[in-house]
């Protein structure tokens, strides 16, 4: 299933009381567009985040009941807390709003199904700036749009989009015969000279072919070591002889 979903990041430094203001009114009014209220979600990396900062501009009561039940009451739903260990108490589609995250964060969010829209205001922007790539996220209240992942060599999109069809995406490459399915998908395209980039593959899996980011690592991985030249163990034979003219040809196509 592919994602589809907005993201924007406050390009902020720190704690900033004016981003924090910014972000909570953005959630605010993402809740009241969104056809499904309820499942609005604030992430910070734990409870213990809410301190300082965010309690000053959203309340030292606000921030205790979202410590005692999780939740808080909003003018027709709930604002739900999400950390590193706490999942979201409902399911549904809605906002989130991601404070101070890091990478375990941004990645659990970026597995959650039914999110539409999210905003990110880091500590520190190098943190998030993956996050940022593989979204192609724009800054809050830019006009700009940003530039989502691209796999720039057709040939090797080709062979993706078939690795995508072809594999359990749901377990990634967990399964023996589907890793296999991948080494020798990335031997065949750099053998013959086709360029890649495993961070980019990565990004391109979960923004545009809704990949869980742990199964996209794995992908990744493999990617990073047949550029490595390392001797991998896998099953040969996973795909058809003629498999690289296929994809050459699809990719022709493509172009036409």
């Amino acid at each position: 299933m592919e994602s589809k979903r907005t993201a924007q990041y406050i390009d902020a430094h720190g704690p900033d009381e004016e981003a924090i203001k910014r972000a909570f009114q953005w959630l605010l009014t993402h809740s009241d567009e969104s056809d499904d209220n309820q499942h609005a979600i604030i992430a910070v990396n734990t409870k213990s985040a809410l301190d300082g900062t965010i309690s000053k501009v959203i309340g030292e009561d606000v921030v205790k009941q979202f410590k005692e039940t999780k939740h808080v009451k909003l003018d027709e739903g709930e604002l739900h807390l999400v950390t590193k260990r706490i999942d979201a108490s409902s399911r549904g589609s809605g906002p989130a709003l991601a404070l101070y995250p890091d990478k375990d964060l941004l990645n659990k969010i970026d597995e959650m199904r039914g999110i539409t829209d999210v905003l990110v205001i880091p500590w520190n922007r190098d943190e998030v700036q993956f996050w940022i790539d593989q979204w192609g996220a724009t800054e809050l209240g830019s006009t700009s749009s940003g530039t989502q992942p691209r796999i720039t060599d057709p040939v090797v999109k080709e062979a993706l989009e078939s690795l995508h069809m072809m594999v359990n995406v749901s377990s990634g490459l967990t399964q023996s015969s589907d890793r296999s399915k991948a080494i020798e998908m990335f031997r065949i395209i750099h053998q013959n000279g086709h360029q890649f980039d495993p961070t980019t593959i990565r990004a391109w899996l979960v923004s545009q072919k809704g990949w869980q980011p742990g199964n996209a690592d794995e992908v990744q991985g493999v990617a990073e070591d047949v550029l490595a030249g390392k001797q991998l163990q896998f099953d040969s034979g996973n795909w058809a002889d003629d498999i690289l003219r296929q994809w050459r040809d699809a990719a022709d196509a493509e172009d036409e």
